[in-house]
């Protein structure tokens, strides 16, 4: 299993940068993140995961990282004083175990889907059965995700430690909805403010739609 981030990161200049002012603002907030509720049309990555044999809820996490991995913003991170930028993340899901309880777990990313779902397969398969709270590598090169499918989703504040250099993005996805011929995918995307502005988590949705796209109609 890997376990260890494969993604390098280089110093990312802020000076200059036309975030610079929002960058020292927010920075100094002691609550600078914020939660965005919004929801994702994922009916062709649905059909798509169900006609391969895909597990849906792997499939939106593919698509999630895909998404992530083509918005840059999404791939800065606070470090010291500066900000670094990775070359690309992986994501880590709750997953939860046969006790009912939920491990922390890292699923490496890759671009075929077919690859990182049995991949993760085979991970989640593992972790089902240990008594380890995390399992896997743990780092800033990994965005957090967790899944509430049991009811329905409206939003959701992160638990987290009172630590402002936190900019991991964290998403949270919902119980699938079905309207009419649509399959609807709720998402709460939190990010931190010195990094990231609404705007940006519309492109990351935009790229997580085209990686949707990308798949062909079915």
């Amino acid at each position: 299993m890997h376990t260890t981030t494969q993604y390098s990161k280089a110093p990312f200049e802020t000076k200059g940068w036309e975030r610079e002012e929002h960058f020292h603002f927010f920075r100094a907030f002691a609550q600078p993140f914020f939660n965005v509720h919004t929801e994702v049309d994922i009916t062709n990555l649905y059909h798509y995961a169900k006609q391969e044999k895909l597990s849906i809820f792997l499939a939106y996490l593919h698509a999630a990282t895909e998404g992530i991995n083509a918005t840059e913003n999404f791939l800065l991170r606070l470090e010291g004083d500066g900000v670094v930028k990775y070359e690309g993340a992986d994501i880590s899901t709750t997953v939860l175990k046969d006790n009912k309880t939920v491990s922390f777990v890292h699923l490496p990313h890759h671009a075929d889907i077919h690859t990182f779902c049995a991949t993760a397969s085979d991970i989640m398969a593992a972790v089902k059965k240990s008594n380890k709270l995390f399992y896997g590598y743990s780092g800033p090169d990994v965005v957090h995700a967790t899944t509430l499918p049991w009811f329905k989703l409206n939003g959701m504040e992160h638990a987290h430690a009172n630590d402002p250099s936190d900019s991991i993005p964290k998403l949270a996805f919902g119980r699938l909805e079905f309207r009419n011929d649509q399959v609807i995918l709720p998402l709460s995307v939190r990010v931190h403010h010195a990094l990231v502005d609404g705007y940006h988590i519309h492109l990351f949705l935009e790229h997580m739609k085209a990686s949707i796209n990308a798949l062909g109609n079915v």
